[in-house]
């Protein structure tokens, strides 16, 4: 039986033969597209902890920000809100969005938890914080930007890029989730 480690690199290998991916660089010098995603955990402000295990078999699409940029690609958000309210129920089980703030080094985390906890409400999705840094670290994230990494079910980046996505990508994200998604039916 192969390792889950082994299944990803002859993921990555079978994605590149394919062509399957963007011409976009992902955050961290040593991250790319097709690249096994790092390991993290992220912790919401209700104390629910999300780790890179928990989102195996999930197509999952990561926004990771700072409370300053969390409005730069809104336009995106909503367009890909539209698109998630529009998948029959099958596929919105196989797809995870997880909006990350950066927390590391805050004061008064018992504010910033709270937070956290009313701002999930408000935008009806969990909002997590990278409390210690090591998402941060791990993917090369972008400080004082916002950061969008896609990950497919087997834990292999897809896309990312950081700052403002322009609107000729927009169509371009969309059609890589339908592919992810159509690739979890297989």
């Amino acid at each position: 039986m192969k390792s889950n480690y082994a299944k990803k690199i002859i993921a990555v290998a079978s994605l590149t033969a394919l062509g399957l991916f963007f011409p976009y660089f992902c955050l961290a010098d040593n991250l790319g597209i097709n690249s096994v995603a790092p390991y993290f955990k992220v912790v919401s402000g209700d104390n629910e902890e999300l780790t890179l295990n928990d989102i195996e078999g999930k197509v999952t699409v990561v926004f990771y920000e700072t409370k300053d940029t969390i409005e730069v690609n809104r336009k995106l958000k909503n367009e890909l809100n539209k698109f998630y309210d529009a998948q029959p129920d099958s596929a919105k089980k196989a797809i995870l969005r997880v909006p990350i703030i950066n927390c590391k080094g805050v004061f008064f985390v018992g504010i910033w938890r709270n937070e956290l906890k009313v701002h999930s409400k408000k935008e009806g999705i969990t909002i997590y914080g990278d409390w210690d840094g090591r998402m941060f670290s791990a993917y090369g994230i972008k400080d004082k930007e916002s950061n969008l990494i896609i990950i497919d079910t087997k834990g292999i980046i897809r896309y990312c890029s950081f700052g403002k996505i322009q609107e000729k990508d927009i169509k371009k994200i969309k059609d890589l989730l339908v592919t992810m998604i159509n690739e979890t039916r297989k």
